[in-house]
């Protein structure tokens, strides 16, 4: 089983310097960055493409998809890879340094680091169901925050105490899962 997680296309947020909401869609830059990295991906034996409810994360994967010859029919979408609920500070402009929006708990409304957790283990359970009946690799489309639990989820670790340090990833950056 090879799954890799990549981070959506760069957003109209991420230029903006907005933190995102479920309806951000993909910048100019983001979709030339999705159509490279479906490029980059044809040599990995994609049959598969799974990815988070979100606008920009659909974007990426549909990219990737075409990129690949993959219908976009068959994209299945995870709802529980969306975004981490940003609670007050969603559409609004970003103030915090990037480690605020990880190890924030419940502050400012914020989905709590209990809730974020329970929320990729389903996610884990989802895509390794789908692993199972794959013939190939699996890539499943995402977000920064959400992204980074899920990978510490996938390892096994069930406390944000136990979590390996933050790496943001970049726009279309992809890394392989390492299930537990």
């Amino acid at each position: 089983m090879k799954v890799l997680y990549v981070r959506h296309g760069k957003s109209t947020a991420n230029t903006s310097g907005i933190v995102g909401t479920p309806d951000v869609q993909l910048a100019e830059e983001g979709i030339g960055q999705a159509h490279a990295l479906g490029q980059d991906l044809r040599n990995h034996e994609v049959t598969n493409i799974v990815c988070s409810p979100f606008i920009r994360a659909q974007q990426t994967a549909e990219i990737i998809a075409g990129e690949l010859g993959i219908l976009v029919e068959h994209i299945e979408v995870i709802d529980e890879l969306h975004e981490r609920r940003m609670g007050e500070l969603e559409g609004k402009p970003k103030q915090q340094d990037t480690a605020y929006f990880y190890e924030n708990d419940a502050e400012k409304g914020f989905e709590s680091h209990a809730e974020l957790i329970a929320r990729m283990q389903v996610a884990v359970d989802k895509v390794k169901e789908v692993a199972e009946r794959a013939k190939g690799t699996i890539v499943m489309v995402g977000h920064a925050t959400s992204g980074f639990y899920f990978l510490q989820v996938a390892k096994g670790k069930t406390r944000f105490e136990d979590f390996d340090p933050i790496n943001q990833m970049s726009n279309t950056e992809f890394i392989e899962v390492e299930f537990a």
